[in-house]
């Protein structure tokens, strides 16, 4: 057991030092000096605890011990609310400060007494585990580092829990040897829980960073929808896969006399007209549809096992859609149409994806040669 704690607190204070590290190599991301205060507290108390086994007065090795023991799971919390949402956002100081004054009110009124001391330390740790598997929840990306860290937290608020419980069954008596071995049991699962709980903290945030870097290089800043090389990245992998035996249909979208609208209304307003027919494309489009903006008001659409006669129909919904929902944006009366050139091909094992978006590109200028606001198929122009 002194072992394994001596090894934990080791840890920890290497811990501590890796998030200072960070810290200073992210100046932006605050998370990381809650994360390392955590650590570097967790490990003060954890000594002044022990200092109980060489008779260092209780006021310190009870007292203080148990005030500090509370502050780590509570500054993981706070690191969470800066982590999640930002490194200005508000946290509840006015929750936190009433919290902590109560307890520190009942802990310095009752440490003295049996084993109030540790019962209280165990539901505020409990408590502010649950705070932070709160927190996690609205963390959607990276779900297995965020639901791996909400499971040490859950697991550690049942330990606090089941301590709370052990002390207060025997609350008027002295504890059975079977009763101090679970305690001693949960003790080292404490110390380990928060040590794994301090290790998952930056892997949360690299695999965050990971995966924004992942989604800044293949999605449209603008529209949120994949960008050129994605889109030709993942269309061409389609085809490649199977794609070319089945029925495809490939469509190029133009939003029309879109120069105009920047001139007269400003790009602020051209934006927006963007993002909306994205909204629109993403909304009438299935899942299983490969979606892109291939740059300027150009989008590219891939419909996997669909039909000509299906294409066609999309095609006219998608117009009408951009039509009637697209008249007015920010207020400002667009009249935004956009035009449509598209090909199908069925089991075109013989052409690559570059043809299949040439010849709808050709539709599309076709389609606004003849007067735009159409949907034009390629074998129609021939």
């Amino acid at each position: 057991m002194p072992t394994l704690i001596f090894l934990t607190l080791t840890v920890n204070l290497l811990v501590a030092g890796y998030m200072a590290l960070l810290a200073k190599l992210h100046p932006q991301q605050s998370a990381f000096w809650h994360w390392a205060l955590s650590c570097l507290i967790f490990v003060i108390a954890s000594l002044l605890a022990a200092s109980r086994l060489y008779q260092v007065p209780p006021v310190l090795s009870v007292l203080l011990a148990h005030a500090l023991l509370a502050l780590p799971p509570l500054l993981v919390g706070t690191g969470l609310v800066r982590f999640i949402h930002g490194p200005s956002a508000g946290l509840p100081f006015r929750i936190i400060s009433m919290c902590a004054i109560a307890y520190l009110l009942l802990l310095s009124t009752s440490y003295t007494f049996s084993h109030s001391a540790a019962v209280l330390n165990a539901i505020a740790i409990a408590a502010s585990c649950i705070w932070c598997i709160r927190l996690l929840q609205a963390l959607t990306k990276p779900q297995f580092a965020s639901r791996l860290l909400q499971c040490a937290l859950a697991l550690h608020a049942f330990a606090m829990l089941a301590e709370t419980y052990l002390y207060l069954n025997h609350w008027h008596t002295a504890l059975p040897q079977h009763t101090v071995a679970l305690l001693q049991l949960i003790l080292l699962s404490h110390m380990l829980l928060t040590t794994v709980a301090a290790a998952l903290l930056p892997l949360l945030f690299f695999i965050t960073r990971e995966q924004l870097l992942v989604q800044q290089a293949n999605l449209d800043e603008l529209t949120l929808l994949p960008n050129r090389r994605h889109f030709m990245r993942e269309s061409s992998a389609y085809l490649t896969k199977g794609g070319a035996n089945t029925q495809l249909a490939v469509m190029m979208l133009d939003l029309d006399h879109f120069k105009s609208i920047n001139d007269t209304f400003g790009h602020a307003v051209g934006d927006a007209a963007l993002k909306q027919v994205a909204q629109i494309l993403t909304q009438v489009l299935r899942k299983t549809d490969l979606i892109g903006r291939m740059g300027g008001e150009e989008f590219a659409i891939v419909m996997p096992n669909t039909s000509e006669a299906d294409a066609r129909c999309i095609g006219q919904r998608l117009r009408q859609q951009v039509e009637q929902h697209a008249g007015t944006v920010e207020g400002k009366p667009l009249n935004l149409t956009i035009s449509i050139g598209a090909t199908y091909a069925k089991q075109f094992s013989g052409l690559d994806f570059q043809t299949l978006l040439k010849q709808a590109d050709e539709a599309l200028y076709e389609a606004k040669r003849s007067g735009r606001n159409t949907v034009t198929f390629y074998r129609d122009r021939q």
